[in-house]
């Protein structure tokens, strides 16, 4: 069991303020600066929307894991500061980004509802998206060090009459 809710780990106002200097060398206070952060916030609006209700469209394969992070010793996710840990969890999130369009990714969280900490969901039209994304995950050094998975359940979503034909019973 997992709800919807919001990551703790995602980039605030402030964050996106030090990228945009940073990275685009805008300065504080600038029309341009402050022109990228109102679409900041209109995009996180968004955002904020999607993962507390989410819309999930119909694809053909449906994919779901549980995960916590781990604590054992040398690699106890909850020992890093704050700070380390969204770093982290940011270049995951590069990663599954990079899916956009071929996976939707739903993570809601199960923490004090059951075993698990997050329930993972994929969605994709294509069995090898979900694999894909999957495997190049593993790479990443928050689920490679950092990451207990539990069972995968995967099947297909089809109408009923499709799978009775599917299996040969029509």
């Amino acid at each position: 069991m997992s709800l919807t809710e919001l990551s703790e780990y995602t980039a605030t106002e402030d964050d996106e303020r030090e990228r945009l200097a940073a990275e685009d060398g805008l300065a504080p206070g600038s029309p341009e600066l402050e022109a990228k952060l109102a679409e900041f916030r209109t995009r996180m609006a968004e955002y904020r929307r999607h993962r507390l209700h989410p819309k999930l469209p119909a694809r053909k394969v449906l994919a779901f894991y549980p995960m916590s992070k781990r604590r054992a010793a040398g690699d106890n996710w909850y020992t890093l500061d704050f700070g380390e840990r969204k770093r982290l969890m940011a270049g995951h999130a590069r990663v599954g980004r990079t899916y956009r369009g071929r996976v939707l990714q739903l993570i809601t969280g199960s923490v004090g509802l059951d075993d698990w900490e997050w329930g993972v969901t994929l969605l994709a039209d294509d069995p090898k998206a979900v694999r894909d994304i999957v495997y190049e995950m593993r790479f990443d050094e928050v689920s490679a060090r950092f990451g207990d998975f539990g069972p995968f359940v995967t099947g297909l979503v089809m109408e009923p009459a499709a799978l009775m034909t599917h299996v040969g019973l029509l």
